[in-house]
Parts: structure tokens; C-alpha cells; sequence
């Protein structure tokens, strides 16, 4: 099985850098041109395999992206399982402002106050992961989803505990390559970009 993962390109949020779980954001015009100049890029890492699935948060600014990365996209499969951690008291601030109010967050410590706790977000996607196994064993699947849930699905896959996610920065619309060996998932690629 492989497995190339997408996050989203730029939105109005993630320029000014607020956190932006649930709130249904488009991508802006540098986005959309950003998702447009990936696609090149989608097709070298994707060579001659084909995609047996394409899995994607259900967020506009998600799938907007797939379609100009990854071209026509029928049947792709949105999966609430692949949303933004839900941020709650914390949506739509700036990590300063977050620090303002409590000194010394950390997502990957700390969860949401008023949102998602850290066993939820890992409970969601280490299920998304099961079924993706169980069904596409031999397969090569998309799967499109946000900054903070892309680094979670990458150290859950790995085996790594949830807050491992903290050491994967990951930019606006890059891509990750994993692919199963021996029953194990490896990273053959991190945050490519143009």
C-alpha cells in the first residue's frame, strides 16, 4: 500500500497564521494558483501508479485544493475523520494571541480548551488508519486533509505517539509519500513543495 497525503493550500488564515479547525474557509487566489503549480509535481511523485481511492476532509478549502492538485476527482470520499482538530475556545486566534491567554500551549501537550481533546484526535485518526489498511491493501490512495491533522496522521501511521506530530512541520499544499513494507509504513517523502 502507499499512500500520498495533501494538505491544502493557502487560505486567508493560513497567511495571517490563525488557527482554523471547523470554520469553512476558500482557498485565495495565491492558494488556488499555489494548488494549480502542485499538480505537476502530484503526477512526478505519482508516476505510473494509479489511484485505487482518494480520501479527503469534507472542509471547501480541502477539496477545492484536490481538485486543482489531482485534477477531476469523482468519488472521492470525505471523511469528517480527516477535519481540522477542532480548536474550539482557540479557533481563529494567532499562536500569539494563544500565548496570550495561556502561557505556554501546546497543541501537541495541551489539546483544545472548549474543542478536541488530544485522545479524541488520536481515537479519529488511528480509526481512519484501520479502515484505509483494511481496505486498500495493495493499493495507491490520496488522502487530503489540514495542517495540524496531517502531522497527526503521520506519527500515528509511523507508530509514533500523537505528540510526535510536533517535530513534522508541514507547509501550505505539500505532499508526503509513504509506502508499506514488511507491515510497517515508511516516509520516502516530507513536505515536498515546488
Amino acid at each position: 500500500m502507499r499512500i500520498l497525503l495533501l494538505r491544502h493550500a493557502a487560505t486567508a488564515w493560513t497567511v495571517t497564521g490563525q488557527h482554523t479547525g471547523r470554520t469553512d474557509l476558500p482557498l485565495t487566489e495565491a492558494g488556488e494558483t499555489e494548488a494549480r503549480a502542485t499538480a505537476p509535481l502530484f503526477a512526478s511523485m505519482l508516476g505510473p501508479d494509479k489511484l485505487g481511492a482518494i480520501y479527503s476532509s469534507p472542509r471547501q478549502r480541502v477539496l477545492r485544493t484536490l481538485e486543482l492538485v489531482v485534477g477531476h476527482v469523482s468519488g472521492v470520499v470525505t471523511d469528517e475523520a480527516l477535519g481540522e482538530v477542532n480548536y474550539g475556545d482557540f479557533e481563529g486566534l494567532t499562536p500569539a494571541q494563544i500565548q496570550e491567554r495561556a502561557p505556554g500551549w501546546w497543541l501537541w501537550n495541551d489539546g483544545c480548551p472548549g474543542g478536541e481533546t488530544l485522545d479524541a484526535v488520536e481515537e479519529r485518526v488511528d480509526g481512519f488508519i484501520a479502515n484505509l489498511r483494511a481496505a486498500h491493501r495493495d493499493d495507491t490512495v490520496c488522502v487530503a486533509s489540514h495542517g495540524h491533522l496531517s502531522r497527526a496522521f503521520c506519527a500515528r501511521l509511523l507508530g509514533m505517539p500523537l505528540r510526535a506530530a510536533g517535530a513534522f512541520a508541514i507547509s501550505t499544499c505539500a505532499l508526503a509519500d509513504f509506502t508499506k513494507k514488511d507491515g510497517h509504513f515508511l516516509l520516502s517523502a516530507w513536505n515536498r513543495t515546488l
